[in-house]
C-alpha cells in the first residue's frame, strides 16, 4: 500500500482546488495532481502538463472519481511510476 502525503493545495476559486500528492512505497516516489471540484468530483492527473491541458482546453482525464474515498483507495493501490521515469518520458516527448 502506498503512503499518501498531501504536498500542496492551491485554490482556484472557492470549492475548486488542485491538490498535489506525493505517493511513495519503499524507495519509489511519484507526484500526482487531483482537481477537486466542490468535493463532489475528483480528476486525477499524472503530470502537470495534463492538468494544464484540462484547465486550458478541457481535455478530460481518463481517471475520475465521484467520491473522495474512491480516489484515496486508488492512490493507495496504484502502481507508482518513479519521478525520474516520468521526467524521462517528458524529455522524450519534447524532442
Amino acid at each position: 500500500m502506498n503512503k499518501i502525503t498531501l504536498v500542496n493545495v492551491e485554490f482556484l476559486r472557492p470549492k475548486r482546488c488542485i491538490e498535489t500528492y506525493e505517493l511513495s512505497i519503499m524507495e519509489e516516489k511519484e507526484i500526482c495532481y487531483i482537481y477537486n471540484f466542490e468535493d463532489k468530483f475528483y480528476r486525477y492527473f499524472k503530470t502537470l502538463r495534463s492538468l494544464m491541458n484540462y484547465l486550458k482546453d478541457r481535455i478530460e482525464p481518463k481517471i475520475k472519481f465521484k467520491e473522495k474515498s474512491e480516489m484515496m483507495e486508488f492512490l493507495h493501490y496504484k502502481n507508482i511510476v518513479a519521478i525520474s521515469q516520468t521526467e524521462d518520458v517528458l524529455i522524450e516527448e519534447d524532442v
